[in-house]
């Protein structure tokens, strides 16, 4: 089950130690801290907080950098989106032919990147520290309905057997060459591998429902949570914050 980068470092992070609630609140306060305050120079400090935190976290650098490479597409496409200007526009700027950028938009553009890197780093400081496991069995105990949790739990597990499907039929492909041939050839095998992928995800899933069913599952799945030390979240990491908020209400 646990074969995705961001699982695998939850997983074997030291962070796993300390309660989830401490890890939930510091990463919504980044988050929060991202969007409201000033991107220059909040955003940025929020950011070196985060990094700092997933080092401290022995996440390794690789991980973190596979993890921000989806995201980053977006968030450069729309800081790109929010600069440039399509046709005329009024006040300064540079244009090259029917695009241009405006000099107020650059700021717009550049806050944009910093806020949305600093917040999507905020999330992942929750995310490679804490195993989905232990999200639910926090939810749990907050007594969230217990039919949205198992719907949560369902889906965890679909998404890791459809991965799962995914990796070992493309490992299939690529030791008989796959990928190799001309783009009328790719398109084919990418089409048997979507198929392939669809066919071996629902076997998986019938084979989970009936296990589940063999061992009288109605309701909700039981489980046991690990037993961890009391660890709680550095001083240096309240101390961090407190600096950022100081930044932030100084330069408002």
């Amino acid at each position: 089950m646990r074969i995705s980068g961001l699982d695998d470092s939850a997983w074997g992070s030291p962070w796993r130690a300390i309660p989830v609630g401490q890890k939930v609140g510091l990463s919504l306060l980044l988050v929060l801290t991202a969007l409201l305050a000033r991107p220059w120079p909040t955003a940025v400090l929020v950011a070196a907080m985060a990094v700092a935190a997933l080092t401290v976290a022995r996440i390794p650098a690789r991980m973190v950098t596979a993890a921000m490479t989806a995201p980053a597409v977006f968030i450069i496409l729309g800081a790109v989106s929010a600069t440039l200007t399509i046709g005329a526009f009024e006040g300064p700027g540079w244009r090259w032919g029917w695009l241009g950028i405006r000099e107020t938009d650059i700021a717009l553009g550049v806050g944009l990147l910093l806020r949305a890197t600093a917040g999507t780093l905020g999330v992942l400081v929750l995310a490679m520290t804490t195993p989905m496991v232990d999200l639910l069995s926090w939810l749990r105990k907050l007594h969230v309905p217990a039919p949205l949790i198992e719907i949560a739990s369902l889906m965890y597990r679909m998404i890791f057997t459809a991965w799962n499907s995914l990796v070992l039929v493309r490992q299939a492909q690529q030791q008989r060459l796959g990928g190799t041939g001309p783009l009328k050839r790719r398109f084919a095998e990418a089409g048997q591998l979507v198929g392939a992928v669809a066919v071996r995800t629902w076997l998986a899933s019938a084979r989970l429902a009936d296990g589940l069913a063999i061992r009288g599952h109605e309701s909700t799945l039981t489980t046991l949570p690990s037993r961890r030390g009391n660890r709680h979240l550095p001083v240096w990491v309240l101390v961090g914050m407190i600096l950022t908020w100081g930044v932030a209400l100084w330069t408002r």
